[in-house]
């Protein structure tokens, strides 16, 4: 009897021996060390009933396997993207730029300003140097002389930053306009004048025209005293074709500002006279035509354009200018002046020919529909008053600049 119930004992030690071997290995194979929180468990309850439980209940705890190259969820962070400073490789151009942030930090925005334009001048033509921030900054400034702001403007277009350089502009001379002071008109008006060669679209450009229209008809085209207009002391034996070839500038235009009805002046009389260099702009792809004088913008209006892009582009002169002109078609009798017929309108400025373009020119119009169209010949269409404007300010030999 004790050699049968030792038998039985050592059977059922023996088993337990084996199965506690046996769950010494995870499910996955892994090893599981003796004193293992999981070992000890597993084991207790084993102890309980010889036979081995359901496979659901063993519900092995994995121990998780790290590889050696993981993917997570954790994001790298991305490098940072630098400031214009940043992107300066120059350790003396960083120099000066640090050097200029001190002064800004101490309120000393002259030097600050100073040291911007000594890091432009040794950066402006280089690739690896971006200055996009400090060259608005200097935008800003009211002392820049006009050939350094064309650079800083310049320098902003190159580098796709032109609609910031429009928006400092037309911001910077609406500003100056609203100080509503006569001294600062010539200023303001150049400010804005900038900013409508920024201008990239039609619709830039009647942001600018909205605010310099208003007050060039008010300060230009009207009778009052203006800065922006030179006065005249008719002097015994004037006239007026005499002194619009001294100011560059045509009759009409005197008599237009000045509110003469005639040719006719009188020695001691006043007149308002704007000289200066005109040229005509047109952008075919908004229809648009401007005038500029020195550089400053004087005019804009909607234009019509040649029938399946007839209008040529490139750079034209006036060389004639006529009123109420006659309309000499190929192979018929002329239309006079005033004709329904007659497609110039009441004004003529006709380009001279060139070894690719004749018979092209600016005219009026009566066909209003035709304005922001292509329906003529190849000509430059205008509405009445429009062209009747334009032909009063610009003499013979302005430039006319067509693009599209």
């Amino acid at each position: 009897m004790k050699t049968w119930m030792g038998m039985l004992l050592a059977a059922v030690v023996g088993g337990g021996v084996a199965l506690l071997g046996v769950n010494f290995l995870k499910d996955d194979g892994l090893p599981v060390a003796p004193g293992d929180a999981r070992e000890t468990g597993n084991a207790a309850s084993r102890m309980v009933s010889s036979n081995p439980p359901p496979k659901a209940a063993l519900a092995p705890i994995a121990i998780p396997r790290r590889p050696i190259f993981q993917r997570t969820g954790i994001v790298l962070p991305r490098p940072a993207i630098a400031k214009p400073v940043a992107t300066v490789q120059d350790s003396e151009i960083q120099a000066l730029l640090a050097e200029a942030d001190r002064f800004f930090a101490r309120g000393e925005e002259g030097q600050g300003l100073r040291l911007y334009r000594a890091a432009f001048s040794k950066a402006q033509n280089r690739k690896d140097v971006n200055l996009t921030s400090q060259v608005l900054k200097l935008l800003e400034a009211d002392d820049n002389l006009t050939l350094w702001r064309e650079k800083y403007i310049g320098y902003l277009v190159e580098r796709g930053e032109g609609n910031k350089a429009f928006e400092n502009q037309l911001s910077r001379g609406n500003s100056i306009l609203l100080q509503g002071k006569e001294d600062k008109l010539l200023k303001a008006w150049t400010e804005l004048s900038q900013a409508h060669r920024l201008a990239t679209n039609e619709i830039l450009r009647r942001r600018v025209y909205d605010i310099v229209g208003p007050m060039l008809k008010r300060n230009i085209f009207s009778l009052r005293m203006s800065p922006l207009v030179e006065r005249y002391n008719v002097q015994s034996g004037d006239n007026l074709t005499r002194i619009a070839k001294q100011y560059q500038t045509t009759s009409d235009a005197i008599i237009r500002l000045s509110g003469l009805s005639s040719e006719v002046i009188q020695p001691r009389s006043r007149l308002r006279v704007l000289g200066g260099k005109m040229k005509i702009f047109v952008d075919k792809s908004d229809f648009l035509l401007w005038v500029t004088l020195d550089g400053r913008l004087l005019y804009q209006a909607r234009v019509g354009l040649g029938r399946d892009n007839t209008t040529p582009e490139g750079q034209f002169s006036i060389e004639v200018r006529q009123k109420d002109p006659t309309w000499f078609r190929p192979g018929s009798d002329p239309v006079e002046p005033g004709d329904p017929r007659n497609v110039l309108g009441s004004r003529w400025l006709g380009f001279r020919d060139t070894n690719r373009v004749s018979g092209i020119g600016i005219h009026g119009t009566m066909d209003t529909d035709s304005i922001g169209r292509e329906s003529s010949a190849g000509c430059i269409r205008m509405l009445k008053d429009d062209v009747e404007m334009i032909f009063d300010l610009v003499p013979r030999g302005t430039m006319v600049e067509i693009s599209s």
